[in-house]
């Protein structure tokens, strides 16, 4: 799945959020709107700041074990993305030195590796190409495989990624986002 983030009410030019899934050594990017037995997506636009939240529900038995995403061209006519990764959540630095814009991100899981963006063919690939590169994308990975305390019948697990423009309302930790995304309908 490849979403455009700045499709997603972001300051142009914002940058490329994928999505992809592996079943043991096997990986692909998702394709727009493709589904995948046992995960669902819903996005939803963020109401205190330029940005969006995405919930990725999993039932008991999904298709696949793993979910990859990645991210990066924020400045598609140059290969100058700089990324401060802290834990779960990360900060793109892009532009001019002068016009230098940010975009913040919270993951699912500190599992964030700075990757080479011109190995991307698979999620998995870009996953283990390693750090040296002149086109510096982040990759992660979160594991689909539901938890072994899990009883048939239990509710799904949720994973949330979330982009933004920090501002005065608008600076998140992942504790936050399911609570979030609950009440982006009741507004």
């Amino acid at each position: 799945m490849l979403i455009d983030a700045q499709a997603q009410a972001l300051t142009p030019p914002a940058g490329t959020f994928r999505l992809g899934i592996s079943k043991g050594n096997e990986s692909h990017w998702l394709k727009p709107k493709e589904k995948i037995q046992g995960v669902s997506f819903q996005w939803k636009a963020l109401p205190d700041s330029r940005g969006f939240i995405l919930e990725v529900e999993v039932a008991s038995a999904p298709e696949a074990d793993a979910l990859f995403w990645s991210f990066g061209d924020c400045q598609p006519d140059s290969d100058i993305n700089v990324f401060s990764v802290e834990g779960q959540a990360f900060t793109c630095y892009y532009g001019e030195s002068m016009q230098l814009r940010t975009l913040q991100a919270v993951t699912p899981t500190d599992d964030i590796r700075l990757s080479d963006g011109h190995k991307d063919a698979t999620p998995l690939m870009l996953y283990e190409s390693g750090k040296r590169t002149d086109r510096p994308v982040l990759a992660g990975r979160c594991s689909l495989s539901p938890a072994s305390s899990r009883n048939e019948g239990s509710k799904p697990s949720r994973l949330y990624f979330c982009f933004y423009e920090q501002n005065e309302k608008a600076d998140y930790n992942y504790y936050m986002l399911p609570d979030i995304f609950a009440k982006i309908d009741k507004k």
